[in-house]
């Protein structure tokens, strides 16, 4: 017999035992009494074998059951976390976004959490208000941060405005001698209309309200030419003494408003009264102060500065001798009638203009500013009769 078939007949279990018996009787054949008793413990075997395998299955099914219940505690205790998270997180918002207030959780009444949409079904009445509340709030904060954000881009643009069209340097302060920050206008400004008392409308930005310069440090105020102009030691002295009690400085500020323009012209009309007799000067700064109010739209303020601009133009062409600074009588004559246009004062207008229309060399010396003050004065004659 080969080895081969040898192990393959040893693998079968009815020949082992069969070996087995003859081996245990001394090499005889075994007795029915052992054949009996091997077949009845193979019985008992063929039994116990199953009860085995079934006591593995029930092990393996609690095991898993286990398991299952283990993980959904797991996920319980994440799920409570989750909401005691949650509420560490609204009242931290809260703080934030109203530190002064605060959200107070406490006092929010429980209600049925279907009355709060978006909320889970499984998140108790408390705690869905107390996140509708958290909601309305962060809602209302975004919105007041949204009208911030547009707030400071129109800030922003008008800032660009004013950088894009003006630019600072320093100049000696005439009063006290020491250098001060100015805002001088670029030549590069788009002019759109001009107003019959030569008020230019330019495009998207207003240069009439840099036209004063003031000191930063004593608070002295006046137009740009008699700011670079050298002032007599007797009227410096005056207008020191009188800044040494005034207070009347200012911080420097690179963009102004027209609040601001309109303060700093009171000052050099101030400045002017104290120490410049020329009602000259003082009716051009009323004029500014009358352009400034027109950008604004403000109608009432523009007449009333105008009114006064008029009174010291008029008393100027009576009491001073021409030109003053850069500007000539015919020149103040014409503004003074077209002021008074604008006055709707057409009597005073009238005699105005017609200085400058009756003077026939104008026509080739001044022939813009003549066919101006002809147009207007045709325009008066013409309104009379119609009234």
């Amino acid at each position: 017999m080969q080895k081969e078939e040898l192990i393959q007949l040893l693998r079968d279990p009815d020949i082992c035992q069969e070996i087995f018996l003859i081996v245990k009787n001394g090499g005889k054949p075994a007795s029915p009494a052992d054949v009996n008793k091997l077949a009845a413990i193979k019985s008992q075997l063929h039994k116990v074998v199953p009860q085995k395998q079934a006591a593995k299955s029930d092990a393996d099914k609690l095991a898993a059951i286990k398991a299952m219940l283990h993980k959904k505690a797991e996920e319980e205790s994440q799920k409570a976390q989750g909401v005691v998270d949650a509420y560490a997180t609204m009242d931290a918002l809260s703080k934030e976004l109203s530190p002064d207030k605060g959200l107070d959780m406490s006092t929010i009444k429980d209600e049925d959490e279907d009355s709060v949409s978006g909320v889970p079904s499984d998140v108790d009445g408390s705690f869905a208000n107390k996140l509708a509340l958290l909601r309305n709030q962060v809602q209302k904060t975004n919105e007041e941060r949204s009208a911030e954000r547009k707030a400071a881009a129109e800030k922003k643009a008008s800032v660009s405005a004013a950088e894009k069209y003006t630019f600072v340097l320093e100049r000696p302060c005439p009063i006290c001698g020491r250098d001060t920050h100015v805002v001088k206008c670029k030549s590069r400004l788009i002019a759109e209309t001009t107003d019959l008392d030569l008020c230019i409308h330019y495009k998207d930005f207003n240069p009439y309200l840099y036209r004063v310069w003031a000191c930063e440090h004593c608070g002295f105020a006046a137009d740009e030419q008699k700011f670079t102009r050298r002032i007599p030691e007797k009227t410096r002295d005056k207008i020191m003494g009188f800044l040494q009690t005034a207070n009347l400085a200012m911080p420097f500020v690179e963009e102004r408003t027209s609040e601001q323009a309109i303060q700093y012209l009171e000052m050099a009309i101030l400045f002017n009264e104290l120490a410049d007799p020329s009602p000259n000067r003082r009716g051009n700064l009323y004029l500014i102060m009358a352009w400034i109010y027109r950008y604004d739209g403000n109608t009432e303020k523009e007449m009333a500065a105008l009114d006064k601009a008029a009174e010291l133009f008029d008393q100027s062409l009576e009491t001073e001798s021409y030109p003053v600074d850069k500007m000539s009588d015919t020149m103040a004559t014409y503004l003074t009638g077209a002021i008074h246009v604008m006055r709707k004062d057409y009597d005073k207008a009238t005699r105005h203009l017609s200085r400058i229309i009756s003077n026939q060399a104008l026509r080739s010396t001044s022939p813009k500013l003549f066919e101006m003050a002809r147009d207007m004065w045709q325009d008066i004659k013409n309104a009379k009769e119609k009234g």
